[in-house]
C-alpha cells in the first residue's frame, strides 16, 4: 500500500473512531468550544437555564427587549436571574422584525434601541443575533454602528439534515464575526445521537459550535423549533465530562469565545416627528400596497383577511370575514414598529382616527400605544358604529395619549360573525374645540344615523332608580325619517332620558365657559317632562349640573326650549336629555344646543 493510501486509511480510521467516541477519538480530538444560544426570551427557556446550571454551564440569551414581560416571555426579574447565574444577555432587536423588510432607519431603531434598553437594565451587551436570519450588508453595518462586537446568523455548518459539504465548526475568530456560522436551528426532530454527532465531528477539526435553541418543550402542541428537556438534559450530561484534558470540549458563551469590551450606548435614528395639526400620518392609507399594515386580533375566532378590489378609493381595500367566534376580535392596523409605519404622538394632544368601511355587523375602533423602549399595549377604544351596507366614514376623537406614549396604532375591529371591509385610514392631530356661538353643537341632532346598540349614533339612554324603560326607534318623526321613543312601563323612583354619549368632543359637546346655552328638542309626551343637564370637569369627571322647569304633556309635536345658567368655570363638556320620571312615554327628535 502506498503512502497516500496509508494516510487516507489512517484519516478514515481516526474519523470513525472520533464518531464512535473511542479512546482513539480522545487522543485525536482538538479543542472545541460549544455555545448554547437561546433566541427571543420566551419563558420556557428558563428550563434551559436550570439545566445548564445543573451541569455548571452558561449560555447566551438573545433578547427582544420590547417583548419582555408579555405573556409567554421572560420578565425583568428572569433576566436579572440569568445575569446573576453568569449567563450572557445579547440583543435580538426590540420587537423581532424581519430586518431586511425595513428601511435602514427603522433597522437602526430596532437594533440600537434594543441594545440601549438592555444596557439601561444593567446588562453587558456585546452579542447580537439576526431575527429570522434575515440580513444584508446594510444590516451588518448597522449592527456594528449600534455598538455590537459580533452577530450570529444560522446555518452554513454541517447539520443532521442539511449542508453535508459544509464545515463542521466555525473558526475562532470567525470567518466573519458579523455573520457567525452555526448548524441549523435545533428542532424537535433532532435526536440525542445527532446532537452528539455535531460535537464529535467538530472534535476532529477543532473550532466553535454555536447551537441555536428556541423553545424547551415536550409533548403535543410544542413549536417545531423545540428541544425536549429530557434530550437537552441527556446531551448536557454527555457533554459535561468532555471538558477533561483528554478531549477539551468546553461550553462557553458568545462573549467568552470572542471577548471584546462593552461599548457605550449609541442613540438610535430618530423617529419621525408627530404630524402637524390636521395632517394624516398613516403610511399607505388607501391600502394600495401591502406595506405598513398588519392583521391583528386576539381570542378564539376564525378570520379570513383578503385584499379586495371593492375599494372606496384607488384599486384595493381589505376585507375581514369572521366565520366563527368564541371570543376576541380582528382588525387591520398600521404595523407595530418604531416609526416606519406607526404614527408618532405628542403629549396633551388629541387624535382623530378615521376609516371608511362597510360591514354586516357593528364595529369599533381599537387604539394601541407604544412607549419609548418599543413596548406596545392596549390604549382605548371607541363606541360602536352601526353596520353599513355602503361605504361609510367612521371617525372618533381620541383622548390625550397616556403619559408614557410616543406612538400609536389603530384599527376598526370586528368581534362577531360577519364581514368588515376597510379602506382609506386616517390619523391626524385634531384639537377638539367648542362649536362657535350660534352653531348647533350636537352630532346627529335629528337622530337619523343609527348606532350599534339600538340608539342613534352618538346618543344613549340613561337614568337612575327603580323603573323599567323601553327604547324604540320609530318613524313617527318631527324632522327627517326617525325619532326615538322612551316608555316607562313601571316606576318606583328615578327617571330615564336620551342624551349625547358620555364623552367629550365626540358626542357630548365641548362648551364655552362663561356662556349660556339655548337647548331645544321637539317632543310629544303623555306625561310631564323636563331637561336634565350634566357637566364634565377638566379632570374628565361627570356630575349632575342643573335642570329646567317642567314641560307640559303634548299629544302632537311641540318644541321644548330652555336657556341654561352660565356654564361654570372648569367645565369641559355638557350633555343633556328630556327626562321622563313617571309611567308614560315621550318621543323626541331634532335636538339643538347653541351657545349664546
Amino acid at each position: 500500500m502506498d503512502r497516500k493510501r496509508i494516510f487516507a486509511a489512517a484519516a478514515i480510521a481516526a474519523l470513525i473512531a472520533a464518531l464512535a467516541g473511542t479512546p482513539a477519538q480522545a487522543s485525536a480530538s482538538k479543542p472545541v468550544q460549544v455555545t448554547f444560544t437561546f433566541d427571543d426570551g420566551v419563558a420556557d427557556q428558563l428550563q434551559g437555564q436550570q439545566l445548564l446550571q445543573k451541569y455548571g454551564m452558561t449560555g447566551t440569551f438573545f433578547i427582544n427587549s420590547a417583548l419582555i414581560g408579555l405573556p409567554g416571555y421572560m420578565t425583568r426579574t428572569d433576566l436579572d436571574g440569568l445575569k446573576a447565574a453568569g449567563h450572557e444577555i445579547g440583543g435580538h432587536t426590540a420587537t423581532h422584525q424581519s430586518l431586511t423588510s425595513l428601511t435602514p432607519a427603522e433597522q437602526n431603531r430596532q437594533i440600537c434601541l434594543d441594545r440601549n434598553t438592555l444596557l439601561s437594565w444593567g446588562f453587558a451587551v456585546t452579542s447580537f443575533a439576526y431575527p429570522f436570519v434575515e440580513f444584508d450588508s446594510t444590516t451588518k453595518t448597522i449592527v456594528q454602528t449600534c455598538g455590537y462586537n459580533s452577530a450570529r446568523a444560522a446555518g452554513d455548518l454541517r447539520s443532521p439534515f442539511s449542508c453535508t459539504d459544509c464545515p463542521v465548526a466555525e473558526t475562532v475568530p470567525p470567518l466573519d464575526r458579523w455573520e457567525i456560522r452555526t448548524p441549523d436551528d435545533v428542532e424537535s426532530n433532532w435526536t440525542l445521537a445527532q446532537l452528539k454527532s455535531v460535537v464529535t465531528r467538530a472534535e476532529v477539526t477543532g473550532g466553535w459550535v454555536p447551537f441555536n435553541l428556541h423553545h424547551i418543550c415536550a409533548g403535543t402542541g410544542c413549536p417545531a423549533e423545540s428541544i425536549s428537556p429530557t434530550i437537552l438534559d441527556q446531551f448536557l450530561a454527555w457533554l459535561q465530562p468532555r471538558s477533561a484534558p483528554s478531549i477539551r470540549t468546553t461550553v462557553r458563551t458568545v462573549q467568552q469565545v470572542l471577548g471584546g469590551a462593552v461599548k457605550p450606548a449609541v442613540p438610535p435614528t430618530a423617529a419621525p416627528a408627530p404630524g402637524a395639526p390636521g395632517v394624516n400620518t398613516v403610511r399607505n392609507p388607501s391600502l394600495e400596497t401591502t406595506d405598513c399594515f398588519t392583521s391583528a386580533g386576539y381570542g378564539t375566532n376564525t378570520v379570513t383577511t383578503t385584499r379586495v378590489s371593492d375599494a372606496h378609493t384607488g384599486s384595493w381595500a381589505t376585507q375581514m370575514n369572521m366565520t366563527s367566534r368564541t371570543d376576541g376580535d380582528a382588525k387591520l392596523i398600521p404595523t407595530f414598529d418604531l416609526g416606519q409605519c406607526s404614527s408618532q404622538v405628542a403629549q396633551g394632544r388629541t387624535y382623530q382616527v378615521a376609516t371608511w368601511y362597510k360591514s354586516t355587523v357593528p364595529v369599533f375602533f381599537t387604539l394601541y400605544q407604544r412607549n419609548a423602549i418599543g413596548q406596545w399595549s392596549y390604549w382605548t377604544q371607541s363606541p360602536r358604529f352601526a353596520a353599513a351596507s355602503t361605504w361609510t366614514r367612521a371617525t372618533w376623537l381620541s383622548p390625550a395619549p397616556p403619559a408614557t406614549a410616543v406612538a400609536a396604532s389603530f384599527g376598526l375591529a370586528i368581534d362577531s360573525v360577519g364581514t368588515l371591509t376597510v379602506d382609506d385610514y386616517g390619523f391626524a392631530d385634531t384639537v377638539a374645540t367648542p362649536a362657535p356661538v350660534g352653531v348647533n353643537a350636537l352630532v346627529n341632532p335629528s337622530l337619523e344615523t343609527p348606532g350599534a346598540d339600538g340608539f342613534p349614533q352618538c346618543w344613549t339612554g340613561t337614568g337612575y332608580g327603580t323603573n323599567t324603560p323601553v327604547w324604540t326607534r320609530v318613524t313617527d318623526a318631527f324632522d327627517g325619517t326617525y325619532a326615538q321613543r322612551l316608555e316607562l312601563t313601571s316606576r318606583t323612583d328615578g327617571d330615564a332620558k336620551l342624551i349625547p354619549g358620555w364623552d367629550s368632543g365626540n358626542c357630548a359637546p365641548l362648551v364655552l365657559t362663561g356662556h349660556t346655552y339655548t337647548l331645544s328638542v321637539a317632543y310629544k309626551s303623555s306625561a310631564p317632562t323636563f331637561l336634565t343637564l350634566y357637566r364634565q370637569d377638566s379632570a374628565g369627571t361627570w356630575s349632575w349640573w342643573t335642570q329646567s322647569p317642567a314641560f307640559a304633556t303634548s299629544a302632537a309635536y311641540t318644541t321644548a326650549t330652555w336657556t341654561t345658567p352660565t356654564v361654570p368655570a372648569g367645565t369641559k363638556a355638557v350633555t343633556f336629555g328630556l327626562t321622563l320620571d313617571s309611567v308614560g312615554q315621550v318621543t323626541t327628535d331634532k335636538y339643538s344646543m347653541v351657545a349664546n
